[in-house]
Parts: C-alpha cells; sequence; structure tokens
C-alpha cells in the first residue's frame, strides 16, 4: 500500500481547492480545505432555503416582499 504524504497533499490542496482520489475508476475521497467545505455547506444551505421558499410561495403561505421588509423594519427598528 502506497504511503500518503500530507505535506504533498496540504500543498495540492492549497494549489487546486479539492484533490478528487480515486481507485479503480471510483471516487473513494475528497480532500479539500476547511474553507471550501465551509463555503460549499453555505452554499447547500442557500440552496436548501431557496427551495423552502419556492414551496412555501407554491402553496401560498408566503407574503408580499413590501410586508416581510416592513415587518424586518418594525422588528429590527430600522427606517429608510
Amino acid at each position: 500500500m502506497q504511503q500518503l504524504n500530507l505535506k504533498e497533499i496540504e500543498t495540492a490542496v492549497n494549489q487546486y481547492g479539492e484533490i478528487v482520489v480515486s481507485k479503480k475508476s471510483k471516487d473513494n475521497l475528497i480532500v479539500m480545505s476547511m474553507e471550501e467545505y465551509n463555503r460549499n455547506n453555505l452554499r447547500k444551505e442557500v440552496i436548501k432555503a431557496l427551495k423552502k421558499s419556492e414551496q412555501e410561495i407554491e402553496n401560498g403561505e408566503g407574503i408580499e416582499s413590501d410586508e416581510a421588509f416592513s415587518k424586518l423594519r418594525q422588528k429590527y427598528g430600522y427606517e429608510v
């Protein structure tokens, strides 16, 4: 079995952002920086929230943007 050189992996991640390790044409492992990992998780959370919002609108659960912004201004005491 081949040994992994952590310094080489760290250098590659810093240079390329993420590395996919494959064995027999199957992806087995993805190595990425914490920054990239956090960015990917944030992106997933935003997409999840948007999908939920779209579903709420389709179900007639949404409110008009003017009303939403008005409620936010009242809640946080911000006037335009």
